[in-house]
């Protein structure tokens, strides 16, 4: 599916058409349960929203309609909360690559070479390159909101706070 978070609204007036197939097959439902001409009930709303919205309400005809115009309201008008996630990375761009590179071929690793204990060796390498990488690479922060697609991208946030 192209787009998997994509919802749907079919409304209009259907003219005593069987809906059904069209229920079934893209999981819908009909949320229209009043008549909106004389007994028939002909203008429907189908839809995959049905929880976000409150029960439809019969509302008068408008200009020379005979059918009931149809008033389909958000159930709620506040937003819910949602959390937020701080999440860590660390970037690694062309210029901290070659400063990491660098430093590896650099250093005299006498710390590691010089210890006859093998799990001290193991223990200094460790330590070393660590610091290294955290210095090379300094940690940066964002904050995910649980909705974002995948694609939203931090410096895109910051394209669109600029723009706005």
């Amino acid at each position: 599916m192209k787009y998997p978070a994509a919802k749907l609204v079919i409304c209009g007036d259907f003219n005593r058409l069987d809906v059904s197939e069209i229920l079934h097959q893209l999981s819908l439902n009909q949320v229209v349960n009043f008549p909106t001409l004389q007994q028939a009930k002909l203008d429907l709303i189908m839809t995959d929203l049905h929880h976000h919205y409150s029960s439809p309400k019969p509302l008068p005809p408008v200009g020379r309609s005979t059918h009931l115009s149809i008033l389909w309201s958000p159930a709620s008008t506040t937003s819910p909360q949602l959390s937020k996630v701080m999440k860590t990375y660390r970037p690694m761009p062309d210029s901290a690559l070659r400063l990491f590179g660098e430093w590896v071929t650099q250093h005299s690793w006498n710390e590691v070479l010089q210890v006859e204990d093998v799990h001290t060796k193991w223990l200094n390498f460790v330590s070393i390159t660590s610091a290294a990488y955290y210095h090379c690479f300094p940690a940066k922060s964002v904050t995910v909101h649980p909705h974002d697609d995948p694609w939203m991208m931090p410096h895109i946030k910051r394209f669109i706070k600029q723009r706005n």
